[in-house]
């Protein structure tokens, strides 16, 4: 498999989203160790993340080398009531990973 993400552009493609879906489906995705560390920062859980990936509100995609120094992937935003769950897809190598998580 090539690169997990088109980097050219900030827009997000359906086969990217479908791609991580697939992951997920497929029992591929990773939690990275950072992810996990702030899933129980947050009080959050893995169900809460799939939950996030796979019902988000908003989508977006930090590009390599943007000026806020965000990592690259795809961000999925979540609303709920008094509460926003992002979680970071990441892709590394061959495998996309959850690099964070956070809730606000």
């Amino acid at each position: 498999m090539g690169e997990g993400f088109d980097y050219t552009t900030s827009d997000v493609h359906d086969w990217e989203i479908e791609a991580i879906f697939d992951a997920i489906d497929t029992d591929t995705l990773i939690i990275s160790q950072h992810a996990h560390n702030e899933l129980s920062m947050d009080a959050l859980t893995v169900d809460d993340v799939l939950d996030a990936i796979g019902n988000y509100d908003e989508v977006s995609k930090d590009l390599p080398g943007n000026p806020l120094r965000r990592a690259p992937g795809i961000n999925f935003d979540t609303h709920r009531s008094t509460l926003t769950i992002r979680v970071k897809v990441g892709w590394r190598e061959r495998y996309y990973v959850v690099i964070t998580v956070m809730a606000n």
